[in-house]
């Protein structure tokens, strides 16, 4: 298959071998695919390339946005289904071994190496929005859920979120709200008896917290016992 710029298959399924072409060699070109389209790359014993999919856009817009994967999935039905705009799983299989490998079913990053100058802009690695919705009745309704299904025994350091700083920039925090006055408090712990007692510590050596509250300073204590 050569040229596949005049692809107009009238049948159900095609089956092409070897290397297939779209698009010109300016890679300006769009290619529209009607229906679903399935990469599947799994070979016996698995592939060696590097990745099944890849995607790489350079915008050249001053203004508006660009997105390098446009993703929407929209329910058109009544019933109990479930939606997932994006799925990423990252899955060791069994009777293989990793020995210091990295696995990340989500991965994201914010990189800038040009010029970023623009005070009222924000840079995120990953952006989770809890879009303006119908009025609801919900169990839960967050931006962010983390959940461990972790069954058997871990040896190591076992956290639901692990926060670094390996930059060599000062941060000023860790957690920055603006809860523009409509937030009743700061957290809710439930069945949490491992790790808070009816009892109050207020003795041994002590430490403070430093938190800032509207611009002002203040200081959590915390006690060894």
């Amino acid at each position: 298959m050569a040229n596949p710029n005049n692809w107009n298959p009238t049948f159900e399924e095609l089956t092409v071998t070897g290397n297939v072409t779209f698009g010109d060699v300016l890679k300006d070109s769009q290619s529209l695919f009607r229906g679903r389209l399935k990469i599947d790359e799994r070979p016996t014993g698995g592939t060696t390339e590097d990745y099944a999919l890849q995607i790489r856009s350079e915008s050249g817009k001053t203004s508006g946005t660009h997105w390098g994967i446009d993703s929407e999935t929209h329910l058109k039905a009544t019933g109990t289904a479930s939606l997932r705009g994006v799925q990423g799983v990252a899955v060791l299989d069994a009777t293989f071994t990793s020995t210091g490998g990295t696995f990340n079913g989500v991965y994201g990053q914010v990189r800038i190496d040009g010029t970023y100058n623009a005070p009222a802009g924000f840079l995120n690695a990953g952006y989770f929005l809890q879009g303006p919705s119908t009025a609801l009745t919900v169990g839960h309704l967050c931006s962010v859920w983390l959940d461990s299904q972790q069954a058997n025994t871990v040896t190591g350091s076992h956290q639901l979120a692990y926060m670094t700083n390996n930059g060599a920039a000062q941060m000023d925090e860790v957690f920055y709200i603006y809860g523009g006055d409509k937030i009743t408090s700061l957290m809710e712990l439930d069945t949490v008896g491992g790790m808070v007692s009816d009892t109050a510590e207020t003795g041994g050596t002590s430490k403070k917290i430093k938190i800032t509250i509207d611009g002002v300073v203040h200081y959590l204590n915390a006690y060894t016992g």
